[in-house]
């Protein structure tokens, strides 16, 4: 290859890059005014509270996230066996992440989630997380519980299986299948009835008309920050590539391309908690933001 074509792809990468952001950003701050409509239903010392959450985590995004407490993780290793979260960081978070909605059809733009499982390449080593949103942890059956781990798992495998594939990137419609047969499978894996399913789903609204709802970019890049910030207590978790795709993807997801990925997800969360002040409050003053 020439250095004239090497440079041309560069060129193209890097506009592609800059197109996604633009139109990313264009959506967290749609998405900003949806979930304000939102807010705006809770009582007034609530909002404030749930602004002063995302000042904090802006501020600090790792402290978006905690470790279980011991009895929070025998309870998931019971449920899920603790064989398969062997390696797995388990933690939890007062928020609920939200995504376009793959789902259809969706009386929302937006899906809701209160389950997370990332994996990242840091320090030559790869790790995997699990973070459920704590109200979630509390407040789910046991039955409810284990399907959620059980459709993260399950998501886990079949991007795993893609990747080993080469297909990188997912269309919301490709996005949507791989939902629907992870769902199908977390249902049969976790034997949960129609019923607790339903009530399964309620739960989740429920919660998100009152948690703290943040985009799933800021919370994964939350995450990686976290692993950061204690590495000393999370290294023990980290392995070596297990196969040639792992070996390969180690240059795709170096801990430099995750830094860099994480410092565009803050600044695009900085947009969205902007644009969400400006449209819970008249003026904005109550919550820094002077509109003018």
């Amino acid at each position: 290859m020439s250095l004239e074509s090497e440079g041309g792809n560069e060129k193209e990468e890097e506009g592609n890059r800059k197109k996604y952001e633009a139109e990313y950003i264009a959506w967290v701050e749609h998405a900003a005014k949806e979930i304000a409509a939102t807010l705006k239903k809770l009582d007034v010392n609530e909002i404030a509270k749930i602004v002063e959450f995302y000042d904090k985590s802006l501020e600090h995004p790792a402290s978006m996230h905690l470790p279980l407490e011991s009895k929070e993780k025998e309870t998931i290793e019971t449920l899920i066996g603790s064989n398969r979260v062997e390696n797995t960081i388990l933690l939890k978070t007062r928020v609920l992440i939200f995504a376009p909605t793959i789902l259809a059809p969706s009386t929302s733009s937006l899906d809701y989630g209160t389950t997370m499982h990332r994996h990242f390449f840091l320090h030559g080593l790869w790790f995997s997380i699990i973070a459920l949103n704590e109200a979630y942890l509390k407040s789910a059956t046991e039955p409810m519980l284990r399907y959620m781990l059980e459709h993260e798992l399950a998501q886990g495998e079949i991007y795993k299986e893609l990747t080993a594939h080469q297909i990188k990137i997912l269309s919301p419609k490709m996005k949507g299948v791989v939902h629907e047969e992870a769902r199908v499978k977390a249902i049969q894996q976790s034997a949960i009835s129609a019923d607790e399913l339903q009530r399964e789903r309620q739960l989740i609204l429920d919660l998100s008309a009152q948690s703290p709802l943040v985009p799933m970019h800021f919370a994964s890049a939350s995450l990686f920050k976290y692993l950061e910030e204690n590495w000393e207590e999370v290294k023990q978790f980290g392995l070596i590539s297990q196969s040639d795709i792992e070996k390969e993807l180690e240059l795709l997801f170096s801990a430099e391309k995750f830094a860099g990925w994480a410092d565009f997800s803050c600044s695009a969360f900085k947009i969205f908690l902007k644009e969400l002040k400006r449209e819970i409050t008249m003026t904005g003053a109550e919550y820094g933001v002077e509109i003018v």
